[in-house]
């Protein structure tokens, strides 16, 4: 109204007097016309404005239109961030965690009034992109923020943040939706809540990399691969292996439905090198999904680092131990190592040496280096106090790598030394009485000791010996300068150090992204092995060596797309659009007012035009 009003109106000029209106006829005949009122005139730009302010006060109240939605209420979404999600079998989308982002927004636009949504991104950690909130944009933007991982997802934790999330909100009214392809582990706890699952992806069809490995032998180093079907048909597939980059063998095998194929390749050279495997398609299929082997690239490439043994040196300080000497005398040639004798008392030789084990009481200073300190005396690094006899084994660390495959419940000890742990070390096996095994680093070098003397206990004679003794010596790493673990998966730590003197080790990812260790150590645990491929260790400009990351989860190769998943005791299938959401179409009001107005200025400005003379006749 307020627009016709004024376009109603007419204009209200100052009278003044002139001498003379020859040359003010123009502006007479426009003063004739413009009285306060007049008819209204059809005017362009009047139904340009008016359909302005039309799609403006529409757009404000908010219309929608009533669409199905699986779930409304209060919401709480985990959408599946695992490798397998970077399947390409989805029609309409990229990958099967496009496919799942397009799930979740059709939910994001299908809130009504009242309704919020909270969303979790389940990776190896789970991540919490967004909290309860009914904001669109904000539920928009952080689905656009989300990103697949390349390993498998801890979902154990993601549904105890789902449970969390439902028991903050109100329990009876809220909902949590499974946006995944169904690989979720079994025994999963239930949810305090309906729970609702949209299922994504539709082939079974890929083939893995499950395993690649390169092994030292007799008549040497040795390479072994693994590709496993897990698909429903045989498959043909060619296995290119190359050494530092170039191709080095090449052999095709066959992979029947849900098993493997195995090669084996001997006689490799016996230098240190990186061997990568990748899956290619025969001649004969090169054709067929443009040259692409199945649907899933993660597993098609695997790596492995050959590393020889080298020859470390480790110096035995000891009045004499018959079991030091046989266990070191079996371990040496499996571990690459040269072991050398010094008779307690006598001053350490200047030569560095990898490790030094001390057997008893320490006299002097101690070498800078690695050390392994069995039934010592007090020291720089911590004071020693008296014996103890309740010895009985109360705990051992678990998943500590010097305790792996050691059995400690058949070992039985006399008495060992009360030792106060230094805070750089932690505690591997602890008696009622005190530590009888802790390790940790110091001043840039690692320490081991054994609080008790072998000969007070029946350890030697046990099979638990030679193993801890491994252990010991694989966590000092005498014989090595960098170890190359095997079997790393995406998201496992690793532990990284030099013992050649190296420091500001940096360690460079498959991207070129670089991490750095904390200045001035010679080692450090490396965390950050988020990407499938290879990883390098450097010292400044100079290359120690490499480690790789692979993918090797059955869990993730096998993409077959679950009908149902398991959440306690129930299964829960794929959910059909079963309530009535709202699908708001402002935005799209908005847009066209924002057209409109564009028009509304290019018109007026096309008719912001100069008046022509019009010529005038005279007759006499």
């Amino acid at each position: 109204m307020p627009i016709i009003v004024l376009y109603m109106l007419k204009l209200r000029r100052r009278q003044i007097a002139v001498s003379s209106t020859l040359l003010w006829q123009m502006v007479l005949r426009d003063r004739e016309a413009n009285s306060p009122w007049q008819r209204l005139r059809r005017h362009l730009l009047m139904l340009i404005q008016l359909l302005l302010l039309a799609a403006l006060v529409i757009a404000l109240a908010r219309p929608f239109f009533p669409v199905p939605t699986v779930a409304s209420g209060t919401l709480v979404v985990l959408l599946d961030g695992s490798a397998s999600m970077q399947a390409a079998d989805t029609a309409g989308a990229p990958t099967r965690f496009e496919a799942a982002r397009k799930a979740i927004q059709q939910l994001i636009d299908g809130l009504g009034a009242g309704s919020s949504m909270s969303i979790v991104l389940v990776g190896r950690q789970p991540q919490v992109l967004s909290t309860a909130t009914a904001s669109k944009a904000d539920l928009t933007d952080a689905l656009r923020r989300a990103q697949p991982e390349q390993g498998e997802s801890d979902w154990p934790a993601a549904v105890a943040l789902a449970s969390g999330a439902v028991r903050a909100a109100d329990s009876a009214h809220s909902t949590i939706i499974v946006v995944s392809d169904g690989g979720l582990p079994p025994n999963l706890p239930p949810l305090p809540a309906e729970v609702r699952y949209i299922p994504v992806g539709t082939s079974s069809d890929n083939l893995a990399i499950r395993a690649l490995a390169v092994r030292a032998s007799s008549a040497g180093p040795q390479l072994f691969a693994s590709v496993a079907n897990y698909g429903t048909a045989t498959r043909q597939v060619i296995v290119s292996v190359s050494m530092n980059g170039k191709l080095y063998s090449g052999q095709q095998l066959t992979v029947p439905p849900g098993g493997s194929s195995d090669m084996v390749l001997s006689g490799l050279p016996a230098d240190p090198a990186v061997y990568e495997a990748r899956l290619t398609l025969p001649a004969s299929a090169s054709g067929s999904a443009g040259g692409r082997v199945d649907a899933l690239p993660l597993d098609d490439d695997a790596w492995a680092v050959y590393q020889p043994p080298a020859a470390g040196r480790v110096l035995v300080v000891s009045p004499g131990n018959v079991f030091l000497e046989q266990v070191f005398a079996a371990l040496a040639a499996q571990m690459g190592f040269q072991p050398f004798r010094l008779k307690a008392g006598q001053p350490v030789p200047p030569d560095p040496f990898n490790l030094y084990v001390f057997d008893g009481p320490i006299t002097g200073t101690l070498p800078a280096g690695n050390l392994l300190l069995i039934n010592p005396n007090s020291n720089a690094l911590f004071a020693v106090g008296g014996v103890f006899t309740n010895t009985a084994v109360a705990q051992v660390t678990q998943n500590d790598p010097l305790a792996q495959f050691v059995d400690w419940s058949g070992v039985h000890l006399l008495q060992a030394h009360q030792v106060e742990v230094p805070t750089w070390a932690h505690v591997v096996v602890q008696a009622s009485g005190g530590p009888l095994v802790f390790a940790g680093q110091v001043d840039n070098r690692r320490v081991a000791v054994l609080t008790f003397d072998l000969h007070d206990s029946d350890l030697p004679l046990q099979v638990t010996f030679p193993v801890l003794m491994a252990n010991l010596l694989n966590y000092l790493s005498p014989a090595q300068s960098f170890t190359s673990p095997d079997g790393l998966q995406p998201g496992q730590s690793v532990d990284l150090r030099a013992t050649g003197g190296e420091t500001s080790l940096v360690v460079q990812d498959p991207s070129g992204a670089r991490f750095a260790a904390p200045a001035g150590q010679a080692d450090f645990n490396f965390d950050h092995t988020q990407r499938l491929g290879l990883y390098t260790l450097y010292a400044g400009q100079k290359v120690l060596g490499y480690f790789a990351v692979n993918l090797f989860d059955p869990a993730e190769s096998n993409i077959t797309p679950q009908p149902a998943i398991r959440l306690g005791s129930s299964d829960v299938t794929a959910a059909a659009p079963q309530e009535l959401g709202q699908l708001e179409i402002w935005p799209w009001l908005a847009a066209a007012a924002f057209i409109i107005l564009l028009i509304e200025w290019w018109v007026y400005h096309r008719g912001m035009t100069v008046p022509k003379m019009r010529k005038t006749t005279l007759e006499a």
